[in-house]
């Protein structure tokens, strides 16, 4: 990667609610926190309707922005909507009451510019699918809730839905990516292969080696730590 593609700003938004899975957002923020990418133009951004926000492990975390904020200064910003996901009854209440969230992940979606990421975890997909953008795509969710994202997705247009590690669902018109990790730690493996579109597999496999990660990935080889002493 050229020293100008490191200096470019990556920023990701990721909008939180209660309940949500610690992981989904963590373990890409560790991937993407280990790349070449500059700090000073790295950053993420909490956006909440609340000013904490509770994870399902008891994790309390800040927000950054508001949704109102957001609506004023627009979307455009942001290079990556990381949207992670929580038992169903959560994510399922959030689609219900959040407008919010919803109104977020709906307006990202039809930005437009290649190098945008709209990048669902577990069943973040299922925020995606209830937007109507998963529609002639093929997408994943954790494996427990493949049937449910089928349910959401017949209701707003048909979706191939399959159990794999990560889906790439290819771009929105206006150039944003769809990107659905399977469950919780399938965020990481998804993570890398992002990393790996922008900047090169040798980036990938250095991190998730620094991360001693076994990225089981078509063609990358790694060495990892084995074993265990009891």
């Amino acid at each position: 990667m050229s020293p100008q593609e490191e200096k470019k700003p990556f920023r990701i938004l990721a909008p939180v609610f209660p309940g949500f899975n610690i992981l989904d957002l963590t373990g890409p923020a560790e991937v993407f926190g280990n790349s070449r990418l500059d700090p000073s133009t790295r950053s993420i951004q909490i956006a909440s309707s609340t000013p904490t926000t509770t994870s399902h492990e008891g994790i309390t975390v800040n927000r950054d922005i508001t949704y109102e904020e957001l609506e004023k200064t627009g979307l455009e910003g942001n290079d990556m909507l990381l949207v992670p996901g929580a038992a169903p009854q959560f994510v399922l209440e959030a689609i219900e009451k959040d407008t919010g969230l919803m109104d977020v992940v709906r307006g990202f979606a039809v930005l437009e510019g290649e190098g945008k990421w709209l990048f669902s975890v577990c069943t973040g997909a299922l925020f995606l699918g209830a937007a109507g953008l998963l529609a002639g795509r093929t997408a994943t969710t954790h494996w427990a809730s493949l049937d449910m994202l089928k349910g959401i997705c017949e209701k707003a247009g048909g979706t191939e839905v399959v159990r794999k590690r990560f889906v790439d669902g290819g771009r929105m018109e206006g150039g944003v990516r769809v990107v659905n990790a399977g469950g919780v730690s399938c965020g990481i493996d998804a993570a890398l292969w992002i990393v790996k579109e922008r900047m090169g597999v040798e980036v990938a496999t250095t991190i998730a080696g620094r991360m001693d990660y076994e990225w089981k990935f078509e063609g990358v080889e790694m060495e990892v730590t084995e074993g265990y002493v009891v």
